[in-house]
Parts: C-alpha cells; structure tokens; sequence
C-alpha cells in the first residue's frame, strides 16, 4: 500500500510546485502531470508544469490548455528557486530528468517520484513506487481517489485515461487487471469517448511519419535466425522525409509484430543524442539492455538516451548484449 499520507502532508506544506516527466514524454508521463496539476490548482496550490522535451504533437490534445512549458534555462533556473515541492512522474531514473534534476538538487527542493517502474536510486526525498500498477497515470488516479476527489474535468479525465490505454496497450498486455477496468469505468463517468482518445494517439499519423515507417521497414536488419530485428533512424532519412525523432512513436511496436521476432529495436539520430526503444514479446527481458545504456523502462518495453556514440557502435553493443540471452 502506498503512503499516499506522507504525499498528502508534503503537499499542505507546500505553497509552489513543480511537476515533471521524463525525456521524451509519452503519454502516462503527461497524463499523470496533466492529472496531478488540476488537482492541485483546486486546492489552491500554485503550480508549473514543467518538461525537459517538448509534448509530441500527436499528444497536444492532452494539454488543451497549453499550461505544459519546455525547460528553458534563462527563464525556468530562476524561477526554480521560487519552488519547494517537485514530483516526477514514470520516470524510472532520475537522470531522465536532465537540466530538471539538477535544478532539484542545487535549490534543495523536497523532491517526489511516482512511478510504476523499478527504482535504484537514492535521488528522491520521498519515492512512491509500485510495480505492480500498469500506468503511472493509475497510480495518480489511485492518489486522487484517497482524497475523494473524484469529479473530474474532461480534461483531467481524458489525460488519465489516455495515460491508461497506452501503458496497457488499450488493455491488451498482461499488467491489465480489474483495478485498470474500474479506473477506466470511472472516466467514461466523466465523459471520457473512448475512441475520441483512441483516435488521438493511434490514427492521426502524418503523411512524414507513414513515409518514414516505410523507410525504416526497408533499412530493417533481421538477427540471430530472425529473433532480433532493427533498424538506425539517421538525421538524414528524417530531413529526406521532413521528419523528425517524434514519428517514430509506435515504430518498435510495429517491428515486434513481425513473424517470429522477439525483440525488437529502434535506434534514431536526434540533434543532439541518440535514442534507443526495445521493445520484447516476452520471452526475453530487454530493460537490462536499456540500464547499460543509462536507461530504463519496463522488462518488455524500454529505452535510453545517449550520448558521446555513435549510431552504429550502439547497435553493435545491442547485439552483443542480445546476443547473451538467445
């Protein structure tokens, strides 16, 4: 049971609060913040959300209201100094978190994780962490029904259930139990249309992002008899495309799916780093790959951000480290 008491009593204390996500957010990430801050604003706390990368346009109608801001070092060092309370959201490790967790450290701000994925570190004042939800976004839903708040905005609504469907693959993975349908039941009371937020995410693909898959399927690299397969997403068959990073949201899904893969990964130029998803059936566990990366996630879907390699050493180090555990 989680000590939502101790969250509860840090928050009364606290006048000015940050929020955050990790890395390239995807939608439990935002959908916890954007569930997490109207609460707040409710009982009178002044609030920011703030973000190391920028919302995915495919998930901008989770922020209708625009309050989500991308970390801007001339504008947000200062203002950090204002705050005494920040909570991070399905995280998985506190570096995910960038310039943000520096932030955190050097104005010694009491700091809060809740996150469903396995936590290693010391960094937080005050982790609240279990496994054994299938979204982050559950979790502040579990929050917000300890407080009795459970008339929800639209907004509010729509956020915690898209941050639901897509950490349960619209309840189709194994981590879906009847908690999650209950959660669910609760925010189509609040007028959540399911397919209004299916569309959103799944079917509004752009016309760069389906040329993109379509380069990416060609660039594919089938391993170990077909049981690995994967591809590097360089800078310049984005900018051939007009792409970029963003599109290839559901790329490694997709490259799971294929006859007889079992893992499956993706490796894509950025401007500044390069970024690694994996993604397994089941059979083998790939989030250990993601830690030797300095990442993280789920022990069938997971990813990292690095620097100082290249895009081919990345990939020769993945097969190495695959290659144990076929």
């Amino acid at each position: 049971m989680l000590n939502w008491n101790s969250l509860n009593k840090i928050i009364s204390k606290s006048e000015n609060i940050v929020l955050s996500t990790h890395v390239n957010p995807d939608a439990d990430g935002i959908g916890s913040e954007i569930g997490m801050y109207y609460y707040l604003k409710a009982i009178g706390k002044n609030c920011k959300i703030i973000n190391i990368s920028p919302t995915p346009l495919f998930l901008d109608f989770i922020d209708p209201d625009d309050i989500i801001e991308k970390y801007d070092s001339s504008i947000h060092d200062i203002l950090f100094k204002e705050f005494n309370l920040a909570i991070a959201f399905d995280i998985g490790d506190y570096k995910r978190l960038y310039d943000i967790s520096d932030n955190i450290s050097k104005n010694h701000i009491y700091s809060v994780s809740i996150d469903h994925h396995p936590y290693n570190d010391n960094f937080f004042d005050l982790p609240l962490v279990d496994t054994s939800f299938a979204a982050t976004g559950h979790m502040v839903w579990e929050f917000l029904k300890f407080n009795d708040f459970l008339n929800f905005s639209l907004v509010q609504a729509k956020a915690l259930y898209a941050a639901l469907i897509t950490d349960t693959g619209s309840f189709r993975y194994n981590s879906t139990n009847n908690k999650c349908h209950l959660m669910a039941a609760h925010l189509l009371e609040n007028g959540v249309k399911p397919y209004d937020i299916y569309e959103s995410i799944y079917e509004r693909r752009s016309l760069e992002q389906i040329k993109l898959l379509a380069s990416s399927i060609n660039s594919l690299g089938f391993h170990y008899n077909g049981i690995i397969c994967g591809c590097i997403i360089t800078k310049e068959m984005q900018e051939l495309i007009g792409a970029n990073s963003s599109h290839i949201e559901g790329f490694t899904d997709f490259f799971r799916s294929i006859n007889k893969v079992q893992i499956a990964y993706c490796i894509v130029e950025q401007e500044k780093n390069i970024r690694i998803n994996f993604r397994s059936r089941g059979k083998y566990i790939i989030n250990d790959v993601a830690k030797s990366f300095g990442g993280g996630g789920h022990k069938l879907a997971a990813g990292a951000t690095v620097l100082g390699k290249t895009a081919s050493e990345i990939e020769t180090e993945i097969l190495q480290l695959l290659k144990r555990k076929i």
